[in-house]
């Protein structure tokens, strides 16, 4: 899969497109891009998607937005599908200030069937929608329509919803997977291996954090994935730190790995983030989540 930057570069001719943010690459993603690739396929086109860089969000209202995939691994989800080409659209307010036609005009020209969710938006203020793209007669549009899981809509929303709200073993019926976090292992206060449990703390980077707690988790570190738990939140036994720490405790494997980098995959919390009046009450509370971890993945 190619990735090509959208800044003066014209899509290729007789192109079947995905549009949208793709955070999550969800079941409701895997839609879409599956349809793009089928038709491809029947009209022996090139396929494609067009996503941001960024959130819009975080240009237009300057937010520190946090993902559900950051770009890097989006891109790693999608080379998943037969996509020939990632056209990246880098984010500006300039961008964000294009009226629906000079979008289509300026980006979508030369498609011959873009493909887009039912709710898709675009252009100043979203003014552009699935209507609008229907009745521009450059291309087809080809329209998937809403998904939805145990009365939800599936989509980045609620996948939102679920990791802030520590449900993390929900996440696999509207995401096909696991939520995960990957990042660099950096050095912490070091608290863990002087209670009998080291842990490697992560950097997180741009990810959404799920709710502070402690989760039965598996962690993949040297092409090999372990059980672990992990510890979401500020040690308020220990030195409660302002930010949130993540930190875990990977089973059967005792080796320097500061700097690496790993993935954590978050299957089920087990309960909130305590502050106990003594570390001996901590060490015990920790062998027993240990033996709760254990027992779920027999």
């Amino acid at each position: 899969m190619k990735i090509v930057k959208l800044n003066g570069v014209k899509i290729e001719p007789n192109t079947v497109a995905a549009i949208g943010f793709f955070d999550g690459v969800h079941k409701a993603h895997k839609v879409l891009l599956e349809t793009t690739v089928n038709i491809g396929k029947q009209k022996n086109m090139k396929t494609a998607v067009i996503t941001f860089d960024v959130h819009p969000k975080s240009v237009l209202f300057g937010l520190d937005y946090h993902y559900i995939t950051p770009l890097e691994e989006k891109i790693v989800r999608i080379k998943e599908y037969e996509i020939d080409t990632l056209y990246l659209l880098e984010f500006t307010k300039e961008k964000a200030s294009l009226k629906p036609e000079d979008f289509i005009a300026r980006y979508l020209g030369n498609l011959h069937t873009l493909v887009c969710g039912f709710d898709f938006k675009f252009g100043v203020r979203g003014s552009g929608n699935v209507q609008t793209l229907k009745n521009c007669e450059l291309f087809d549009t080809v329209v998937v329509n809403e998904i939805t899981q145990d009365g939800y809509k599936v989509g980045s929303s609620h996948i939102r919803d679920l990791i802030q709200s520590g449900q993390v073993e929900l996440i696999p019926t509207v995401m096909g997977r696991f939520y995960s976090i990957r990042g660099e292992v950096i050095h912490g206060d070091r608290n863990g291996r002087l209670l009998g449990y080291p842990t490697a703390n992560i950097s997180s980077n741009q990810y959404l954090i799920p709710k502070t707690g402690v989760y039965v988790t598996k962690t993949f570190v040297r092409n090999k994935w372990y059980q672990s738990v992990t510890s979401v939140g500020h040690n308020p036994t220990l030195n409660c730190r302002i930010d949130v720490s993540i930190e875990t405790y990977i089973f059967d494997f005792d080796q320097k790995i500061y700097g690496e980098t790993i993935t954590i995959q978050f299957m089920q919390r087990l309960r909130d983030e305590l502050k106990f009046m003594t570390v001996d009450e901590l060490v015990k509370q920790i062998d027993k989540d240990v033996k709760q971890v254990q027992e779920y993945f027999q």
